[in-house]
Order: C-alpha cells, then sequence, then structure tokens
C-alpha cells in the first residue's frame, strides 16, 4: 500500500510540477495546461515505470493473499456446521 501511496504522490507532483513550468513559459491559459498534462503523463510514463512496476506488484500480490484467505477459511468447518453435523450424528 505504501509503494502505491508514494507512486500516486510522485505522479501528482509531476503533474503540479509539469504544469507550473508549462505556465511559466507560456503563461497561464488551457493549452498550456493541457500541454503540462500530456508531458506529465509521458514523463510518468518513463521516470516513474519502476515505481508504477513495484506497486502493481504488491497491489497483485494482497488480492493473491486475501483469495488463499478464502479459500482456507471456504475449507474450514465453521463452529455452527460442525455443531450441526454432531447433533445429526448424536440423533
Amino acid at each position: 500500500m505504501r509503494s502505491f501511496l508514494l507512486y500516486n504522490v510522485a505522479r501528482l507532483g509531476l503533474l503540479v510540477g509539469c504544469v507550473l513550468v508549462i505556465w511559466t513559459i507560456w503563461g497561464r491559459s488551457l493549452w498550456g495546461a493541457v500541454a503540462g498534462i500530456v508531458i506529465s503523463a509521458l514523463l510518468s510514463f518513463v521516470i516513474l515505470a519502476p515505481l508504477r512496476e513495484k506497486s502493481a506488484e504488491e497491489l497483485i500480490g494482497g488480492v493473491e493473499r486475501r483469495r488463499e484467505e478464502k479459500k482456507k477459511a471456504a475449507k474450514k468447518p465453521r463452529r455452527d456446521e460442525a455443531d450441526e453435523d454432531r447433533t445429526i450424528d448424536d440423533a
């Protein structure tokens, strides 16, 4: 989760930085903002690739871990099911 937040903060910082640099060069305009967004998207694709990969691996690992925990929990008999089975066996 930490790398996911770090990646998003870095991407947001890159966006703000690019927009501010473009605005200082071209002046505040819609085209300057659009150019800053496009440039920051391209830069984040190249510069933040290792951080993005790490974040994706951690997210996928967490999802797989939860799936395994659900499978283990589904295989375990619940207490009420065990009590019901004992009641049926005793009868």
